[in-house]
């Protein structure tokens, strides 16, 4: 018999992976039912124990989108929840990103084995989400991407959740498959609204007509988790020009060039308070434009 190559779990276990066992899950996961006999980590799970909400959504998500994510997760994380997700592209990115800007907690739960960065361009992110809150995998060190694994991984991020946010899902997503494994479990999923036309939210829009939530504002969760909002500090108000290019923005992002044409104001005026209105928050730019903050 051909002895196991314990070299991967070796080299993960002197970088600061741990074992947590099944007697030290966290309550929601213990009520779950048929998880694993044990899973592992990097970071502190003690943000597990805190109260916890999934945020989930498609790869290839919309400006829109990413930046209620973001938005979502910033709330959440100042109000002391621990936000959960699969550490993947589009809308996961988005949710852990708004939950370190906060100073709060988050959690990515894997699909691969600690040791396997993926996607790779998350290197820098999984050493910040370790760092407030906790790497997190059911698959063994040294394990590699499947797809059938992520099916797997999204089951775990609803057992851990006391309740999920979907925020843009086609019809056919991962994130459809965690609302239906926390819809099991009985917990509360809450879904966002967009254009009823967005392929991007057909998923979100079917979840919907199934009974869940309808959301708009970060507090609705809160109220209904029974957990105090964080009073937000009063923004000042625009400059004139940045009001006039606050008064053309829409929540579908706009080129620079629309932008000025629809202002009236130069491209360099433009340009400017654009970069002062992204840095306060108000604007989120993606790769076709400038939208409203939601």
């Amino acid at each position: 018999m051909q002895a196991a190559d314990l070299t991967a779990l070796a080299k993960a276990l002197t970088q600061g992976a741990q074992l947590l066992e099944a007697d030290d899950y966290p309550e929601p996961l213990l009520e779950s039912g048929n998880m694993p006999p044990a899973l592992f980590y990097k970071g502190s799970t003690e943000c597990l124990f805190e109260p916890v909400v999934a945020i989930v959504g498609t790869r290839s998500a919309s400006t829109y989108g990413k930046a209620c994510a973001f938005k979502f997760a910033q709330a959440l994380a100042k109000a002391g929840v621990t936000v959960i997700s699969g550490g993947a592209l589009g809308i996961d990115a988005a949710a852990h990103k708004g939950a370190l800007e906060a100073g709060g907690k988050t959690a990515a739960v894997l699909a691969t084995g600690l040791d396997t960065v993926y996607p790779s361009v998350h290197s820098a992110l999984f050493q910040q989400i370790a760092g407030s809150g906790c790497l997190i995998s059911q698959f063994a060190i040294g394990s590699k991407m499947a797809d059938y694994k992520f099916l797997i991984r999204n089951v775990l991020v609803a057992a851990l959740s006391s309740a999920v946010l979907v925020i843009e899902a086609p019809a056919r997503s991962g994130a459809i498959s965690t609302a239906t494994a926390a819809n099991e479990l009985g917990r509360e999923v809450f879904v966002l609204p967009a254009n009823i036309d967005h392929f991007g939210f057909q998923g979100s829009f079917g979840l919907l007509r199934d009974g869940a939530t309808l959301v708009t504002h970060p507090d609705q969760i809160l109220e209904s988790m029974q957990i105090e909002p964080q009073a937000e500090l009063p923004k000042d108000d625009a400059s004139p020009m940045g009001a006039r290019i606050l008064a053309v923005l829409t929540s579908e992002p706009l080129s620079t060039e629309l932008i000025v044409d629809r202002s009236g104001l130069d491209t360099s005026d433009v340009l400017s308070e654009l970069t002062v209105l992204e840095l306060e928050g108000r604007v989120i730019r993606g790769s076709s434009g400038y939208a409203l903050m939601p």
